[in-house]
C-alpha cells in the first residue's frame, strides 16, 4: 500500500492551461474536475487554470452552454482546451422560480428574466435595487435622490393598486423578506432590500406580473424579485476580496438670480429689506454675492470592502463573507454605514437527505438631514437666504444661532447640521433552514423555515436654540420598531418520466406566514439641559408615548401540475387558496388559479439550422391572483383630546376609518410571448405582450366630503388596467478568434400603460396627502379615465365657457383640480448595455433612455416664491389677463409682475411646473484590466483585477430642473406615489470609483 501511495505521489504533477471557445475567447469559471474524485478547480478571468493531478487522471471540463470535454493527463503539463457551443444545453438553462424552486427556462409559460452577479455589480451601486436599473425589460426603478441610504422604488409592469403597495415581493433563498420604507416626508429613508449586500448575490430572477408569482399568492401580486445567494462549490476553495474607493459630487444645483437682493414688497410696492425673500432692490455693484446653495454641498467619499471564503466537496459546502460600506454624504454630517455577515452552509447527510442553513446579519446606520416641506429642510432653508446674505455666518459671538433678519422663524441649514441630528440604526437577521429529502425514486419532500427579524431605532431632533416657533427649547421624536416575519413552507413534489415522450411534474404544498410589528413612538418638547438630546432630558409632562401593534397571519395551500411532451411542449396549471387575518371571517378565504403553455417549435418540427434559426419558442398564460387588506383596515379608531374644546373621553375622530365588510381584490392577467435565437445563437430576442385588470380595489384612507360624516373612508371599488410590451434583444456583434475584440449588446425595452378604469361612487380621483408639494400646489393622484400615476394641483378656475375667473386683486382664482392628461410614468424605457473586451482589457457601459414621463417641478415653484429663480427676472413688467369676474362679467386687466403676482398666483399655479421629464443617461462606464497568469503566479494569486467606473457622467434632457430622475418622497408613499415629483430634495450624484478584486 505504501509503495502504491509513493508511486502515485511520484507521478503527480501540476497541470496548467487555458480554456477558450471556438473563437479563442477565454472562458472564466469553467469547472475542471478530476474524474472519480471531489478535487477540482475553475478557470480564472483569463480562462487559465492550474491543478495537481496524477498521470493516470482524467480531467473533465464543464461550462454552461458548452459541450463537456475530457482529457487524459498522461505526461502533459500543459493542457489547453477549446469548448464547443452546445445549442441543446442552452435550452436547459435553469432559472429560479417560485417557492425556492428552479425550472428549465424552456418549460416556463411566463416571462422570467435573470440578472447575474456580474451584471448586478456593474455600476457599483450600494443599493441592490439600483443595480437593476436599465437591465430588466418592463421594470421601472426610480431613486429618491443623492442622500446616503435614500430609497428606490421598483415597479414591474406598472402598478395595480390605487392606495396599496405596488412594489414586488423580495425573496431571498426561498424566504420572503421585508422591503418597506419609512415615511420620507421629513428625512430620506431607505428601502429595506438595500440591506442585502450585492456581493453576496449569485443571481436574481425577476418574475413579472401575477402570472409568474401565482404560487406566492397575495404577497406577489405585483411580481417577485427572487434572490439566490452565493454558496461554496465542490472541489474549489478560495478567498476573495473586492474593494473600491468612490468620489461623488452632486449632479448640479439650480440657477439662482443674482440681480435682486434681500427684501419683500408690501401692498403699496414699498420694499422691506428685513426679510427672507429675494424681492428687494437691485444689487449694487461690488456687493458680495454668496453661492449659498452651491457651497452647501461637498465632495463625498465612500469605501466599500468585501471579503469572502468558500469551499466544498461532494457532500458539503460553505460560503462566508464580511462586507462593509462607509459612505459620506454630499451634505455635511450625512452618512450611510452598513456592515454585513453572511454564512451559507449545505450538507448531504445521506444519499437522499440534505440540509442547508443560511444566516445574514446586517447593521445599517444612517445620518440624515431634513428635506422637502419639512420644517428645517436643508434646501428649503437655503432658499430663504438671499444671495447677499452668507448662510455660513450663522453664529453669534456667544455661540447661539444668529438670525439675519428680525422675526426669523426657521433654522440655518449649517446650524441644523450641527445641532439637529437625524439618525436611524437597524440591526437585522435573516435566517433560513432548508431540509430536502428524496424517496421512492420519484418523490421529493422539502421543508423550509425562515425568519426576517430586525430592530430599528430612529431619532429626529430639533436642537435647543432653534429659531422655529415653539421649538426654542428643542424637540425630539423617536420610535423603536421590532419587526418579525416568520415563514414556513412544506412541499411534496412528484417527478416522473411516464413514457419516453411524456413527463409529469406535480407539486402540493402548504405555507404559513406570521407578521408581528411593534412600534413605540415617543416625543418630547423642550430639553431641560442644553445639548443633551435624549428623551430622558425632557420633563415627564412634556413627553408623549404611543404604541402600535400590527399582526398578520396568512395560511395557504397550493399546487402545481406540469405536463411535458418530448421536452418541447409543456402545459402548466397552478392553484392556491389563502386564508388571511386582515379580511372579515366570512371573506378571508379565497382561491386563485393559473394555466399556461409553452412550445419549442424548433424541437417539435426540427426546423432549426446552425446558420439561420436556432431556437423558437412560443408561450402563453392566464392567471388570477388575490390581494388582502392592510393590517387594521377593518376597524375604526377612537381618539381623545381631538381639539381644545373636546373632553378627554374617547370619541370618533373621523380619521382612522375602517370597514368591517371589506372583500379581497383580484387581478386577472394574461400574457403571450416568444423567444427566438439566430445565427449560431449570436442574436436572441425575448418578447412579451401582457394585459391585466385589477378589480374591486381596496382603497385605504381616501378623502371623502365631510357631508358623509367623516374625512376618510376605507372601501372596495375601482379598477386598474395595465397593458404593455417588453422585449430583450441580445446580440454578439463580434465573436473573434483568439484574443481579438469581443463585443456584445443587450437592449432592454419596456412600454406600459396604467389606467384607472373605474372608481367607486362619485369619486373622480384618489390622492394621498403625503405627496403634497411645496405650499400644497400639487400632489400625486390616481385619475379616473387617466393615469394611475397622475396629478392634481391648483389651477385657474374657469366658467362654463372656459373663461378664467379673475378676483378683486386682479389675479386668477385658483382651486385644486385634476389633470386628465398628466402621466408621471414613462411611455417607454430602453436600457442599452455594451460589453467589449480585448485580451486582458474590458469595457462595459449602460445607456438608459426613459421617455415620455411628466415631472412636477415643485422646486422651481419654491424658488419663484422666494424670488431666487431666474424666471423672476422679468419682475416689474406688465402682463395682461383676460377673463371674467366673480359675477361672470368680462374682465381684462393689466397688472405688474410683482411679488404678489409671483407668490400668490404664479408659484401656486401647478400648470406652470409640469414638464417633459424624458432623459437619456449614461449610468456607468467601467474599464477593467485582468492581470496575466505570469504576474498572478509571482503573486500567488488565482485572479487579480483593477477597474475604474464613472457613474452618471452624462444626462441628456430638456427638463429645466437639476435631475430628471427624481422621487423626493421616496418609496414610503404607496399607491399613486410620488415618482417624478421634484420637491426640494437632494439631486442624484455623479461619481468615480477605483476598485480592486483578487482571489487566492
Amino acid at each position: 500500500m505504501s509503495l502504491l501511495l509513493l508511486y502515485s505521489f511520484a507521478f503527480s504533477q501540476n497541470i496548467s492551461g487555458t480554456v477558450t471557445d471556438v473563437q479563442g475567447t477565454p472562458l472564466p469559471g469553467v469547472s475542471i474536475m478530476i474524474e472519480g474524485t471531489s478535487n477540482g478547480t475553475t478557470t480564472d478571468f483569463d480562462g487559465k487554470y492550474t491543478i495537481e493531478a496524477s498521470t493516470s487522471a482524467v480531467l473533465t471540463y464543464t461550462y454552461l452552454g458548452m459541450k463537456t470535454q475530457t482529457r487524459q493527463v498522461g505526461s502533459n503539463t500543459t493542457i489547453d482546451v477549446t469548448l464547443q457551443e452546445d445549442a441543446t444545453s442552452l435550452d436547459e438553462v435553469v432559472v429560479s422560480v417560485a417557492l425556492g424552486e428552479t425550472a428549465k427556462k424552456k418549460s416556463l409559460a411566463n416571462a422570467v428574466q435573470a440578472v447575474s452577479s456580474e451584471q448586478l455589480l456593474e455600476g457599483n451601486q450600494n443599493n441592490m435595487v439600483n443595480g437593476l436599473q436599465g437591465k430588466v425589460s418592463g421594470v421601472t426603478i426610480a431613486s429618491s435622490g443623492g442622500v446616503p441610504g435614500s430609497s428606490s422604488v421598483i415597479l414591474i409592469r406598472g402598478g395595480n393598486s390605487i392606495t396599496g403597495n405596488n412594489q414586488p415581493l423580495f425573496v431571498v433563498d426561498g424566504i420572503p423578506i421585508d422591503n418597506s420604507t419609512n415615511s420620507s416626508l421629513e428625512v430620506a429613508s431607505t428601502n429595506r432590500a438595500s440591506d442585502i449586500n450585492p456581493e453576496d448575490i449569485e443571481d436574481i430572477s425577476i418574475l413579472k406580473g401575477p402570472t409568474a408569482a401565482a404560487l406566492y399568492g397575495i404577497q406577489a401580486s405585483n411580481g417577485a424579485v427572487i434572490i439566490t445567494t452565493k454558496k461554496g462549490k465542490a472541489g474549489i476553495s478560495k478567498i476573495s476580496y473586492s474593494g473600491s474607493l468612490s468620489v461623488d459630487k452632486i449632479l448640479g444645483t439650480p440657477d439662482v438670480q443674482t440681480t435682486y437682493g434681500q427684501g419683500e414688497q408690501d401692498t403699496e410696492g414699498d420694499i422691506n429689506p428685513s426679510s427672507s425673500f429675494s424681492w428687494g432692490e437691485q444689487i449694487s455693484p461690488g456687493t458680495p454675492i454668496y453661492k449659498n446653495i452651491d457651497d452647501f454641498y461637498k465632495t463625498a467619499i465612500t469605501q466599500n470592502h468585501n471579503v469572502s471564503y468558500s469551499t466544498g466537496n461532494e457532500k458539503s459546502n460553505i460560503y462566508f463573507s464580511i462586507g462593509d460600506v462607509s459612505q459620506d454624504g454630499i451634505i455635511p454630517s450625512t452618512s450611510y454605514d452598513k456592515t454585513s455577515f453572511k454564512i451559507n452552509a449545505n450538507s448531504k447527510f445521506s444519499k437522499n437527505l440534505s440540509i442547508g442553513i443560511s444566516g445574514n446579519y446586517i447593521n445599517t446606520k444612517i445620518s440624515s438631514t431634513k428635506q422637502g416641506n419639512a420644517t428645517g429642510g436643508s434646501f428649503n432653508s437655503l432658499l430663504a437666504y438671499p444671495v447677499t446674505v452668507d448662510a455660513k455666518d450663522y453664529l453669534n459671538p456667544n455661540g447661539s444661532q444668529k438670525a439675519f433678519y428680525g422675526g426669523q422663524e426657521f433654522d440655518n441649514p449649517y446650524w441644523s447640521i450641527a445641532n439637529s441630528p437625524n439618525t436611524d440604526d437597524v440591526k437585522r437577521l435573516i435566517g433560513v433552514i432548508n431540509l430536502n429529502y428524496n424517496f421512492l425514486n420519484d418523490f421529493n419532500l422539502t421543508y423550509r423555515v425562515g425568519t426576517d427579524d430586525y430592530n430599528e431605532f430612529n431619532k429626529k431632533v430639533t436642537g435647543d436654540g432653534s429659531l422655529v416657533d415653539n421649538r426654542e427649547d428643542g424637540y425630539i421624536s423617536q420610535f423603536e420598531k421590532d419587526y418579525s416575519r416568520f415563514t414556513s413552507t412544506l412541499m411534496l413534489r412528484y417527478n416522473k418520466e411516464i413514457t419516453e415522450d411524456f413527463t409529469l411534474d406535480a407539486m402540493a404544498g402548504n405555507s404559513v406566514e406570521e407578521l408581528d410589528i411593534r412600534t413605540t413612538t415617543t416625543t418630547g418638547d423642550g430639553f431641560q439641559a442644553p445639548g443633551i438630546y435624549s428623551i430622558a432630558n425632557v420633563a415627564m409632562e412634556d413627553q408623549s408615548i404611543s404604541e402600535l401593534i400590527q399582526r398578520k397571519r396568512i395560511v395557504g395551500f397550493f399546487g402545481e401540475l406540469k405536463l411535458g411532451w418530448r421536452d418541447a411542449l409543456f402545459i402548466t396549471a397552478t392553484g392556491r387558496n389563502d386564508w388571511t387575518s386582515t379580511l372579515p371571517k366570512d371573506k378571508r378565504s379565497f382561491f386563485y388559479p393559473s394555466v399556461g403553455a409553452s412550445a419549442v417549435l424548433t424541437d417539435l418540427f426540427d426546423i432549426s439550422s446552425d446558420s439561420g434559426l436556432n431556437y423558437l419558442k412560443i408561450r402563453g398564460t392566464w392567471a388570477k391572483v388575490g390581494k388582502d387588506a392592510p393590517i387594521g383596515a377593518l376597524e375604526s379608531s377612537l381618539g381623545k383630546n381631538l381639539n381644545g374644546a373636546a373632553s378627554s373621553a374617547y370619541a370618533w375622530n373621523g380619521v382612522n376609518v375602517g370597514n368591517p365588510n371589506l372583500e379581497p381584490e383580484f387581478t386577472d392577467s394574461y400574457e403571450v410571448g416568444a423567444e427566438v435565437r439566430f445565427l449560431n445563437n449570436r442574436i436572441s430576442l425575448d418578447m412579451s405582450y401582457y394585459y391585466s385588470l385589477s378589480d374591486n380595489q381596496i382603497l385605504k384612507d381616501i378623502r371623502v366630503p365631510p357631508t358623509t360624516g367623516t374625512f376618510y373612508a376605507t372601501l372596495n371599488g375601482g379598477s386598474i388596467k395595465n397593458q404593455g410590451i417588453e422585449a430583450l434583444l441580445s446580440a454578439q456583434i463580434l465573436r473573434p478568434k483568439n484574443d481579438g475584440l469581443f463585443w456584445s449588446m443587450d437592449f432592454n425595452f419596456g412600454m406600459n400603460e396604467s389606467t384607472v378604469e373605474d372608481l367607486p361612487g362619485f369619486l373622480n380621483e384618489v390622492y394621498l396627502s403625503d405627496s403634497w408639494t411645496f405650499r400644497n400646489s400639487a400632489a400625486g393622484a390616481a385619475i379616473l379615465d387617466g393615469s394611475l400615476f397622475g396629478l392634481r394641483g391648483k389651477q385657474p378656475e374657469r366658467d362654463a365657457n372656459g373663461n378664467m375667473i379673475i378676483d378683486t386683486r386682479d389675479l386668477p382664482v385658483l382651486s385644486d383640480q385634476t389633470y386628465t392628461n398628466v402621466n408621471r410614468m414613462p411611455d417607454w424605457t430602453l436600457g442599452i448595455t455594451n460589453n467589449l473586451s480585448y485580451k486582458n482589457m474590458s469595457l462595459s457601459f449602460l445607456f438608459d433612455i426613459v421617455q415620455g414621463q411628466d415631472i412636477y417641478n415643485a422646486t422651481e415653484s419654491a424658488m419663484i416664491y422666494y424670488g431666487q429663480s431666474v424666471n423672476t427676472l422679468d419682475r416689474g413688467q406688465n402682463i395682461t389677463l383676460t377673463g371674467v369676474d366673480a359675477d361672470g362679467n368680462p374682465k381684462e386687466v393689466t397688472r405688474v409682475k410683482d411679488q404678489a403676482y409671483y407668490t400668490d398666483y404664479y408659484s401656486l399655479n401647478s400648470q406652470n411646473f409640469i414638464e417633459d421629464g424624458s432623459f437619456a443617461r449614461l449610468r456607468y462606464v467601467t474599464l477593467s484590466y485582468k492581470f496575466p497568469q505570469q504576474i498572478l503566479d509571482k503573486l500567488s494569486l488565482s485572479a487579480l483585477e483593477l477597474y475604474a467606473t464613472g457613474r452618471n457622467l452624462l444626462t441628456i434632457t430638456d427638463y429645466s430642473g437639476v435631475d430628471p430622475e427624481v422621487n423626493t418622497f421616496g418609496a414610503g408613499i404607496s399607491g399613486a406615489g410620488s415618482t417624478y415629483i421634484d420637491n426640494l430634495g437632494t439631486p442624484n450624484t455623479k461619481g468615480f470609483d477605483l476598485g480592486l478584486k483578487f482571489t487566492f
